[in-house]
């Protein structure tokens, strides 16, 4: 009598597990997919913050009659407005600093700022 119980009701003692499962793994793979969006971002940034500071050191080294304000300009167009310029001129290079602002992930663990430096040489 048990073994003909059984039989019929095998099938049904699976029933929601795969929901249960994905209920439970749903969540880590929403929080892994974020912390890669996060981090790709930031890489991003970073990657267009040196970009931006390779950019005004070049406009630096070859246009000495704008100086500082087209290298500045330079820069912020490649970086974008919220970007922070700083040169720091040697006798014979000038080092370009860029800070960009980067959106902060949900856990902090990701910087807010990055920075690009670059120096060229006359």
């Amino acid at each position: 009598m048990v073994r003909q119980w059984w039989k019929c009701h095998a099938d049904d003692a699976d029933e929601g597990a795969a929901t249960a499962e994905f209920a439970v793994v749903l969540p880590c793979v929403a929080a892994v997919a974020i912390l890669v969006l996060c981090l790709g971002r930031a890489s991003v940034v970073s990657m267009n913050c040196q970009d931006a500071a390779a950019a005004g050191a070049r406009a630096f080294a070859v246009d000495d009659t704008g100086g500082e304000s087209k290298a500045r300009a330079a820069a912020v167009a490649a970086a974008g407005d919220s970007a922070t310029v700083r040169f720091d001129r040697g006798t014979d290079s000038v080092t370009v600093t860029v800070q960009c602002p980067v959106i902060p992930d949900p856990t902090g663990m990701l910087p807010t700022r990055v920075t690009g430096k670059a120096t060229r040489y006359f």
